[in-house]
């Protein structure tokens, strides 16, 4: 398998100044990065659904600082607790379904690396909070829209990632139905949102009464039948980490083929178009934070497959993604820029100039976290297990 030469430490070193930088410079710790097409990022308040990701990426430095034994480790805790109590309010939300990101994101990171409960009773809180956007009619968790909304059943493949907070709060003490929940949410949205060559939709509309799809369409792509790259990518991260907590083998199955139909159409740099539809090839209309998360499902996948020619597989294809994410032009350790990450897409847009696209997402810099610190994890159990 390839190994490559990616410097770990002086990656996540040169993310981690970025992230003290905006530590630093902002005295209000609830307004939280969001986007950014030069230097000085765009706030939102804790209620928006990437209010998660900047806490999140606190714990993910504090985690690789105590991995190291920086001297400045606890600092790194004190930025990511400050940080992540702006949320706590949010686990009585039952207005959106992003309480994964904002929640399992900031204090699920913070129990897992401390072990303080102060942080799991805010989780176990919001599964309870989130699961009230289910219907059992719909077997879907609603997306957007009003929690009573007679009219509209929104539905996001993005809620795949929101699973995550349900599954951990059922298996650590929260009510048992949340699993289930969860679960009936992934299997209709196998049947549901995938086409027959496996790539995926992006919004299902849906009859609140009946539970019958009324429209299947596209709000960050390039049209309706047109594959938007990170929702791809959200599916495949998705299903990789059900069947890691399941071992359902119809998730593992899922993950492949939309990982499959997601690396047929990779260029060469392994950073997709924001849209795999789209003509628009140079750099300027990618998405480097889909491949951000395609890496992190990626190295999942390398672990659960079962022969070696799928683990080499998975694994080069995470190791190439990853050695393109921390290099120009995609990785920029200059101030000019907000993010590490650079070349992000929020949704496909055929103007380069414009907000939605070649910009700057701190979601990005947390994906791109989060890959580089499960290579390093990897690294580290094959040099102990030679």
């Amino acid at each position: 398998m390839n190994n490559s030469n990616i410097d770990v430490d002086a990656a996540i070193a040169s993310i981690a100044r970025k992230l003290a930088a905006y530590d630093a410079e902002q005295l209000d710790k609830t307004a939280y990065p969001n986007e950014a097409k030069g230097a000085i990022w765009s706030t939102v308040p804790a209620p928006d659904w990437v209010s998660g990701f900047y806490p999140g990426a606190l714990w993910y430095a504090y985690e690789f600082a105590k991995r190291r034994d920086w001297p400045d480790r606890e600092q790194w805790r004190h930025r990511a607790d400050t940080w992540t109590v702006g949320l706590a309010e949010e686990q009585f939300t039952t207005t959106n379904h992003d309480l994964g990101f904002m929640i399992m994101d900031s204090f699920g990171h913070a129990f897992r690396l401390t072990g303080e409960q102060r942080y799991k009773s805010v989780v176990l809180q919001a599964a309870q909070s989130l699961a009230k956007r289910f219907s059992p009619k719909v077997g879907l968790i609603r997306s957007w829209g009003d929690i009573d909304d007679s009219r509209n059943y929104i539905v996001i493949i993005d809620n795949m990632m929101n699973l995550e907070l349900l599954i951990w709060a059922s298996d650590n003490g929260g009510p048992a139905d949340l699993k289930r929940i969860a679960l009936d949410h992934a299997d209709r949205s196998i049947v549901e949102f995938f086409r027959v060559d496996d790539s995926t939709y992006h919004v299902l509309d849906l009859d609140p009464a009946t539970g019958q799809v009324k429209r299947k369409y596209t709000h960050q792509g390039m049209h309706d039948e047109s594959c938007w790259s990170r929702g791809q990518t959200w599916a495949i991260y998705g299903y990789a980490y059900l069947y890691e907590v399941t071992g359902v083998d119809a998730y593992l199955k899922q993950s492949i083929e939309a990982a499959q139909y997601y690396l047929a159409r990779l260029p060469e740099d392994h950073v997709p178009p924001s849209d795999f539809n789209s003509d628009l090839v140079s750099v300027e209309f990618k998405d480097s934070s889909a491949a951000a998360l395609a890496a992190c499902a990626f190295f999942r996948l390398s672990r659960f497959s079962s022969t070696l020619v799928d683990k080499t597989k998975y694994w080069d294809a995470a190791v190439q993604t990853l050695s393109s994410l921390v290099k120009e032009p995609y990785f920029s350790t200059s101030s000019d820029f907000a993010s590490a990450l650079r070349y992000q897409a929020r949704n496909y847009h055929s103007d380069a100039s414009h907000r939605l696209t070649n910009t700057s997402l701190i979601f990005g810099d947390y994906y791109l976290l989060e890959a580089l610190l499960a290579y390093d994890s990897a690294l580290n159990l094959t040099n102990a297990n030679p």
